[in-house]
């Protein structure tokens, strides 16, 4: 009867330290998984394409080197940025979360929208050119308009 409560006692005790390095073993393995989940990001490739003009009819003309700025909105300090190659295109790596995207080319509309990563994604935007010259004539243009009117008044 002793021999057999030892004998049982022996395989109980071996299957709770069995039992207890399997869920120690499987505990470390869960903080692993975490640590590693928590240190990889996740990024998305984002594509940009600009182009000059108003309107494609006659191709469309890529637009070279032009800056294109990404800040997170969500989390801090994530910024990054990327110049367009010859073809107009820029493809940034970005997390999955909200960015601002900046766009400014000298001469050209300004592009600035948000939006949010959730996969590979493309954009393309057709940036019309400003003309420099014409606003000058308007604004001179504008400031006789305002001089004729005063005059008018003091008459």
């Amino acid at each position: 009867m002793v021999k057999m409560v030892v004998v049982f006692l022996a395989v109980f005790s071996l299957i709770i330290a069995a039992n207890a390095g399997y869920v120690s073993s499987n505990l470390k393995s869960q903080k692993t998984t975490q640590i590693m989940n928590t240190q990889t990001a996740f990024y998305a490739n984002i594509t940009f394409n600009l182009y000059e003009g108003e309107g494609c009819e006659q191709g469309c003309i890529p637009l070279r080197g032009v800056t294109i700025n990404a800040t997170s909105r969500d989390i801090e300090h994530h910024n990054t940025s990327g110049v367009t190659d010859d073809n107009g295109n820029c493809v940034l790596q970005l997390m999955y979360t909200t960015y601002r995207i900046s766009i400014q080319e000298k001469d050209h509309e300004s592009v600035l929208f948000d939006f949010e990563v959730i996969d590979d994604q493309a954009f393309s935007f057709l940036i019309k050119k400003i003309e420099t010259s014409s606003n000058r004539f308007s604004f001179i243009q504008m400031m006789l308009q305002k001089i004729l009117f005063a005059k008018k008044l003091i008459q």
